[in-house]
């Protein structure tokens, strides 16, 4: 004989109506508690808790309750707290898991509210917070970005505004065209990568995976993009007293490097880069480019400015503190491009296992993630 898996019955799956029509069956005994338990699909426990209630004259309850737990706020009152959350979230100071339970318990007391929160620990339960976060889709339990209060108070609406007016006169003078209009912006990477999450025995304690080095010097690298995707091949400032010409070895096609001490754009770099940027942005008189870039101090010396008047090339600089939102690169391309180094850095020392990366590797590395994050 085989044996079939005993079926369970989802917690609350009964509604309302075949409930009441079951415990009046039992109490007028037209239905035993098994037949009415059967015949109605509901929990025989269910059912024997109700007619016992309602035989002791006491109130009883309908409508079905999930678990052990019922709802501890009315729906004004958490969807209060719904937009207390976001509104925080909102102005860079989002709630902690064990902050937001402190809260709701808080709101609780406050408002002199039923609840079986933790008295001692003054915090709600994980059974408030699972169904709470069930209840709200929309939210989520995120790790947060480092923000600098310059760059939570530098981005504001004035600010803004006036960014977008100017954006707005320049785009009606010269009416640019998408292929017309470029974002620039450097970011660093380094030889000793970041690990990406991954799978490990759940026994062992500390899960370890091998860098180049303890601590990699930082390569600046300048990209640039216009808005309808079309990429100027990247430029390179390595930590370097002198240029090698095997440090672009496998790099992408077209690109150029400097060497610099530090590893910095300073101004004449970036003056040998608007060269380069003007070899593949073709501007002219009839056809001229807007440039859209940071306030850094290398962007703006006299040499750029002249360079660019000469060139017909509009530089437009983002509101100081912005660029985490304004920044259309920082938006769509580095975090991509990020996460695919890392990935070429972690495939190069499965590959060259006992080796590690040194500045000579770096190029070809940034060629493979900026080929798979320039053409996604």
């Amino acid at each position: 004989m085989e044996n079939k898996e005993k079926e369970y019955k989802k917690k609350g799956s009964w509604n309302e109506t075949n409930l009441k029509t079951a415990v009046d069956l039992v109490l007028t005994k037209q239905m035993s508690l098994r037949q009415a338990s059967v015949k109605y699909d509901i929990p025989k426990s269910t059912l024997h808790d109700k007619v016992a209630s309602l035989n002791a004259g006491k109130e009883v309850s309908f409508v079905p309750k999930m678990g052990r737990f019922s709802k501890t706020f009315s729906p004004e009152y958490e969807e209060l707290l719904v937009n207390h959350v976001k509104d925080l979230s909102n102005r860079c100071l989002p709630l902690m898991k064990k902050e937001f339970l402190k809260l709701a318990y808080d709101l609780a007391v406050a408002l002199n509210i039923p609840h079986r929160f933790n008295c001692e620990k003054s915090a709600a339960g994980k059974h408030f917070y699972y169904d709470f976060m069930a209840r709200h889709p929309d939210l989520s339990l995120r790790t947060p970005e480092s923000m600098s209060m310059m760059r939570a108070v530098g981005f504001n609406k004035p600010q803004v505004d006036l960014f977008f007016i100017n954006l707005d006169k320049l785009m009606t003078l010269y009416n640019f065209s998408p292929s017309n209009i470029y974002n620039c912006d450097e970011t660093g990477v380094s030889c000793v990568q970041k690990h990406q999450k991954v799978i490990a025995p759940k026994t062992v304690r500390q899960v370890g995976k091998l860098t180049s080095a303890e601590r990699g010097k930082n390569i600046t690298i300048l990209f640039c993009m216009s808005a309808n995707g079309y990429f100027i091949p990247p430029f390179f400032v390595f930590p370097r007293q002198r240029m090698n010409d095997r440090l672009m070895i496998n790099a992408p096609a077209q690109s150029i490097a400097m060497a610099q001490p530090k590893g910095w754009m300073n101004s004449d770099f970036f003056l040998q880069w608007m060269k380069h940027f003007t070899k593949f942005s073709h501007p002219s008189k009839e056809n001229p480019v807007l440039l859209l870039l940071d306030g850094h101090s290398s962007h703006k010396t006299l040499d750029v400015i002249n360079f660019c008047r000469e060139h017909h090339i509009h530089l437009m600089s983002s509101p100081p503190h912005t660029t985490h939102k304004l920044q259309p690169l920082d938006r769509t391309f580095m975090k991509p491009f990020k996460n695919a180094y890392h990935e070429q850095c972690d495939m190069w020392m499965r590959a060259n296992a006992g080796a590690r990366i040194t500045d000579y590797d770096i190029a070809g590395l940034v060629n493979g993630a900026y080929t798979k994050s320039s053409s996604a």
